[in-house]
């Protein structure tokens, strides 16, 4: 991995501070993509932390907890800082930034770094671990074909689950209407 991207483990900032500036934590990486709503910093010691700004296109790993997780840095989040508990990868020339993280997400990569970790009760893996994971390398307009499919399919998830997250929504904001009798269906 340090072949083709530069690592960098993220940085210890004091949970007492607050501010605009987002602040990602493990919390805020999903299984692909970043969550909203991060906590945030103070541009003050954000002004401190600029070699922890993310770039869009970075991967960001989760390094303590909840290994394995990964997602790839937007645009939207171009300037956010990473926290401790993360990994910062810059991809170089010579890989893709979605191919990489379509990549990390491979059962056979997500099985070596559960095996390449360490702790029992608190699993997590460090920089130099994750520096020497191999990493299969096509060529890389083949790793921008293998990207752009898996991105589509990507866009598509994430659009059905917030058509099952308001579809939920939807039935239970009714359930106590129709319960009640506040409301009625009209007959078929």
């Amino acid at each position: 991995m340090d072949e083709v991207c530069e690592l960098r483990a993220g940085a210890s900032v004091r949970s007492s501070v607050t501010g605009p500036i987002p602040l990602l934590k493990p919390r805020n990486v999903a299984d692909g993509w970043l969550t909203e709503n991060p906590d945030g910093i103070s541009e003050a010691v954000a002004a401190g932390l600029s070699s922890y700004r993310l770039t869009a296109g970075d991967i960001v790993c989760v390094r303590t907890g909840g290994i394995g997780r990964r997602a790839m840095v937007s645009s939207e989040q171009d300037g956010w800082i990473f926290g401790n508990g993360i990994i910062r990868l810059r991809p170089g020339d010579a890989i893709d930034s979605s191919y990489l993280n379509h990549y990390l997400g491979h059962a056979v990569v997500r099985d070596w770094i559960e095996r390449n970790s360490s702790g029992t009760a608190v699993p997590s893996i460090n920089l130099n671990t994750l520096a020497a994971m191999p990493v299969a390398l096509p060529p890389l307009e083949v790793q921008r074909s293998i990207g752009q499919v898996l991105d589509a399919l990507n866009e598509k998830i994430q659009v059905y689950e917030q058509i099952q997250r308001t579809t939920a929504q939807l039935r239970d904001a009714l359930l106590p209407l129709l319960m009640s009798g506040t409301t009625t269906v009209a007959e078929q």
